[in-house]
């Protein structure tokens, strides 16, 4: 990037996650990657604020929010599982899938039958700082308070299809994680079915709280619980977050995503720059 900078070449570096915190990191992107960036483009505003508060001026900073992947059309008239909760995501900690279940667990104690679809890899490699967490869900899942009640559906090509048919989508992930933004609350709100989660990173900007999703104010399992059960007991406001929550997603449509796109190299100062992806 030096040698293009000495040459003129303008850059643009677009920005999938936010940058790790610490006094090392603020240094490291003020003094190497910042004098040979022209502008940033991060995928969520919580990543644009993390780049700003490593002390790059705001004013190079602009936010492209993501979009949904691609995936297999789904029928608009899939039917709901009531009382159905959805958690899509890597089988880790920092995903709270434990949370998940704990909350699950209080639910169905408090006397609502709900039952819980787990989608991720369990069955495949685990890295060594997270070895015996799959075994762990395994175990808690198979406990008299949840057993039959949770489905561990393994790594899925339908993920639209199994949230058509969910009442209620959860992303617990903890606070550390700090979610750059939040792809399956997307494809949750494109299936038209609310929220429950955390303050992980970008997933409270997603999230009108009470009207299309639920923001727990601590990341614990029985805030998760309150969540859900929210929902779960007023099949009104269910309906209607879960319309809410499909209209909010035309905030995050491709042609949005294209458009914004289209005019960051449209722009007259960037007319022949590279992009760093």
């Amino acid at each position: 990037l030096g040698w293009l900078r000495a040459r003129g070449v303008q850059v643009v570096a677009r920005q999938g996650t936010a940058p790790p915190p610490g006094r090392f990191y603020g240094w490291l992107w003020r003094s190497i990657l910042d004098p040979v960036v022209d502008r940033y483009v991060a995928n969520s505003e919580f990543t644009r604020r993390e780049v700003v508060a490593h002390g790059i001026a705001a004013t190079k900073v602009e936010t492209i929010n993501n979009i949904a992947p691609r995936r297999a059309t789904v029928a608009a008239a899939a039917a709901r599982i009531p009382n159905r909760v959805i958690f899509v995501g890597q089988i880790i900690p920092e995903k709270g899938v434990d949370l998940l279940l704990e909350a699950a667990a209080l639910v169905r104690a408090r006397g609502l039958d709900l039952t819980v679809d787990i989608v991720g890899d369990i069955d495949g490699w685990e890295a060594p700082a997270y070895r015996g967490y799959h075994a762990a869900i395994r175990e808690r899942a198979s406990r008299d308070d949840l057993r039959g009640a949770v489905s561990l559906l393994g790594a899925r090509d339908d993920v639209p299809s199994l949230l058509a048919r969910s009442s209620l989508h959860c992303c617990p992930s903890r606070l550390e994680h700090r979610e750059g933004f939040g792809v399956v609350v997307l494809e949750a709100k494109l299936a038209g079915i609310p929220s429950v989660v955390t303050r992980s990173g970008n997933l409270p900007d997603m999230i009108a709280h009470g009207q299309d999703g639920w923001i727990c104010e601590d990341p614990a399992g029985a805030a998760v619980a309150d969540g859900i059960e929210f929902f779960l007991r007023r099949p009104a406001e269910l309906a209607a977050a879960g319309q809410a929550a499909r209209q909010s997603a035309e905030n995050y449509s491709e042609e949005r995503f294209a458009s914004a796109w289209a005019a960051v190299f449209a722009d007259g100062r960037l007319e022949h720059s590279n992009a760093l992806c």
